[in-house]
């Protein structure tokens, strides 16, 4: 199995970095894809842009195979995130020698390393968006689709974000991985929880017929398939655990359903549309958040200005009253 090493390039190493560059430019231009001209790699160029503390280099058994260049500001392509906010990735780059080695997994890899180091919350990239594979290859690290914008000179480019996880919310996401199964169709509407009235008694939802809906934790999707069997248009779902997800597709699909479906905790922005959705909804699952606030936030900017959120919680009283005969004692605090 091959060495790969990724070091931070020094000066020495402009040379190796053009190299790399170069040979990637080459070799994209016989498969009749241009990417880079050759003067947009020669380092006379590349320092307008970029410190040489920015790029780094891939060695396998020695051999300098690939580089990347990150930044933590990048006010062309994102002009809206501040500088430290998020870090960028520009200049990824393999030769063809080291093609499906390994070595562009290992600098994506050191890429959300660096991330987690360096305490931002994102990690951001541009590419071609005429580009499956190279897609592809992003999506397949966890990033996330946002949008396409048209360049000056027809280029399509696609942006992506992908959001770093804290240690809370990876144990959450273990911890509802492993339990998955067993919450298969667990309260869901049109149940919204214990000791609930339901929505059939309450009528909080509108009418859906052709109405957008996003759940808020979506788990195995059984309220989003009470959804579209009430109408709805499109059914949209966010829930941190890739198991449930999963879950959530399968069954939605055996159903008759096409769910669009994120895997990302809902305190992190996903990339899903803003002013988009009618009805935003979290049955029994809101309060699993660590960023109530910021949570609700985003919650907001996914909706048009006429939709509506409805959730489903404890309230506080439920886990400090218990049942003594015919009498209500309180057995703990409420705050």
């Amino acid at each position: 199995m091959s060495n790969i090493i990724i070091k931070q390039a020094t000066e020495t190493e402009i040379p190796v970095i053009e190299g790399i560059l170069l040979d990637t430019v080459n070799w994209l231009n016989e498969m009749d894809q241009p990417l880079w001209s050759v003067n947009e790699v020669k380092w006379d160029t590349l320092s307008k842009n970029y410190e040489i503390s920015n790029f780094y280099i891939a060695y396998m058994d020695g051999n300098p195979t690939g580089c990347m260049a990150l930044v933590d500001y990048d006010p062309f392509f994102w002009p809206d995130v501040k500088r430290g906010e998020s870090l960028f990735i520009h200049k990824l780059a393999v030769t063809k020698s080291a093609r499906k080695s390994g070595v562009a997994d290992a600098l994506m890899d050191f890429f959300k390393k660096q991330g987690t180091e360096r305490g931002v919350k994102t990690l951001r990239l541009d590419t071609h968006a005429l580009r499956p594979k190279l897609r592809a290859f992003y999506e397949r690290h966890g990033f996330v689709f946002v949008k396409v914008k048209v360049f000056k000179g027809d280029r399509h480019t696609a942006f992506y974000i992908y959001i770093l996880p804290d240690s809370v919310l990876v144990q959450n996401k273990s911890s509802w991985n492993t339990i998955a199964d067993d919450f298969f169709g667990v309260t869901a509407l049109p149940t919204y929880g214990c000791l609930c009235p339901t929505e059939d008694e309450l009528h909080l939802f509108p009418e859906l017929n052709g109405k957008k809906v996003i759940d808020i934790g979506c788990g195995s999707g059984h309220s989003l398939r009470w959804c579209g069997d009430h109408g709805a248009d499109e059914l949209w779902g966010l829930d941190m655990s890739d198991k449930q997800l999963e879950n959530a597709a399968r069954y939605l699909g055996e159903n008759g359903y096409n769910p669009k479906l994120f895997c990302s905790p809902m305190e992190n922005d996903s990339g899903l549309p803003r002013d988009y959705f009618d009805v935003a909804y979290s049955i029994y699952a809101i309060g699993w958040t660590v960023d109530l606030l910021g949570t609700f936030k985003l919650i907001a900017s996914y909706l048009k200005s006429s939709g509506i959120f409805i959730f489903s919680w404890d309230h506080p009283f439920l886990h400090c009253v218990d049942v003594d005969g015919e009498r209500l004692v309180f057995s703990g605090s409420y705050y």
